[in-house]
């Protein structure tokens, strides 16, 4: 058995082929729900130019992805997770589908982008659930910090493209993005098919029968609170979280406001993505020389600069863009220490609970964050809201100089 594992940890990354068929299809997946970040807003702005109803489209959403993540994370250790990938891509597709009949034919409602908005973003958070179970079993614990890095990549890469195609697609029909991202949640559809691997838990015997699901929903719940350090970052990833919802949304609407096409508010997206993508990149390497404490406070100072840049009036969507890339860089190397920190430490079985928990967490305000930041950019502008956001980055980049965590602790 230890020469199997021996083997099989020696395999490269690049050589795995059920690694790389997930990694292609979430990839072109996550661009699909990418593009969707310029077109629905794009679409309320172009018809009535309302950010608060931008905003309600847009909260509705992360509330679905909020309120969908316990359940999922315990349907994700009970479930085919195989069977769960399925639902969640056709949970997508059918929503997006019928955002794209409405406008093709003119036909858009507000109550309708609503609706599809929380099938949408339930199907989103059902994938979610499934990813860090699946990434266990499907790659060697040796190479799960650099498969977790990227992953973060991929995200990156996707937010990378995404926008701009998005905005492009909207300039030549107001119906061509969701078509694009009809036919990118097609991906995860396919891989779900190919992956040889058993995903589980469903593709094993079981010992001894499963928990109620509601027994299920509180045991990550409970595993978080018997920690102190999981006890602060749930806090910490939902503040973050929020205020990244509301930053990412404010750059649409902040560009729109300054008389930026569709296309060139999705290429600052695109910009400020490539952030995203070069702290991806250096994820790995900054992991593996970093404590995540520290990685914290200097994610956090960077927070507070990018986010400050933003408000500057005369500043082009492009430097716009390059402000907001400013702020994400080193975001994606502090989920890899976390995400490394769990994956080491949490039972298999409760992997998919303690890790929508702390989704769950990471959620919990983004709807209230989005909605915010839109009436208050329909009142005052966007550079209220963005000011409101600097100010909260500042006040957690001061509770992480204040925290004292041992550097040798969670998180390494």
């Amino acid at each position: 058995m230890s020469g199997a594992r021996h083997t099989e940890s020696s395999i490269p990354l690049r050589r795995n082929r059920d690694y790389n068929l997930w990694w292609s299809g979430a990839a072109v997946s996550q661009t699909g729900s990418f593009i969707m970040t310029v077109a629905v807003p794009m679409l309320i702005l172009t018809n009535n130019g309302s950010a608060s109803q931008a905003g309600l489209v847009a909260g509705a959403s992360t509330i679905a992805k909020f309120a969908a993540s316990f359940p999922a994370g315990a349907l994700a250790d009970r479930y085919s997770r195989r069977h769960l990938l399925l639902l969640s891509s056709l949970m997508q597709l059918a929503a997006v589908a019928s955002v794209l009949t409405a406008t093709a034919f003119h036909t858009t409602h507000l109550l309708h982008l609503t609706a599809a908005a929380l099938v949408e973003g339930a199907g989103y958070a059902l994938h979610t659930a499934t990813e860090l179970p699946l990434l266990r079993r499907i790659v060697p614990a040796p190479q799960r910090r650099t498969a977790l890095g990227r992953e973060q990549g991929r995200k990156a890469a996707a937010q990378l493209a995404g926008p701009p195609l998005g905005g492009v697609l909207f300039s030549w029909r107001p119906w061509a993005p969701f078509l694009a991202t009809a036919l990118c949640f097609l991906g995860v559809t396919t891989a779900a098919l190919a992956i040889r691997t058993p995903l589980g838990p469903a593709d094993q015997p079981r010992q001894k029968p499963p928990p109620h699901l509601p027994m299920g929903l509180v045991d990550g719940w409970c595993y978080v609170r018997r920690s102190a350090f999981m006890r602060y970052m749930v806090l910490w990833f939902a503040l973050v979280n929020g205020a990244f919802a509301g930053l990412s949304f404010l750059l649409v609407v902040l560009c729109h406001d300054r008389g930026a096409s569709p296309s060139a508010v999705g290429a600052a997206q695109a910009i400020g993505s490539t952030g995203a993508v070069l702290g991806a990149l250096a994820s790995t390497s900054l992991t593996a020389h970093l404590h995540q404490h520290r990685l914290r406070k200097l994610a956090s100072g960077m927070l507070v600069f990018g986010s400050v840049a933003m408000t500057v009036p005369t500043l082009p969507a492009q430097l716009t863009g390059v402000a907001y890339g400013v702020a994400l860089f080193l975001t994606p190397a502090v989920n890899v220490s976390f995400m490394n920190h769990m994956v080491q430490t949490v039972p298999e079985a409760l992997t998919g609970r303690v890790s929508m928990t702390m989704m769950t967490a990471a959620r919990s305000l983004n709807w209230l964050f989005v909605m915010a930041a839109g009436a208050l950019a329909d009142w005052w502008g966007p550079s209220v809201p963005l000011l409101a956001l600097s100010g909260l980055f500042l006040l957690l980049a001061c509770a992480d100089l204040i925290r004292r965590e041992p550097y040798g602790g969670p998180g390494r």
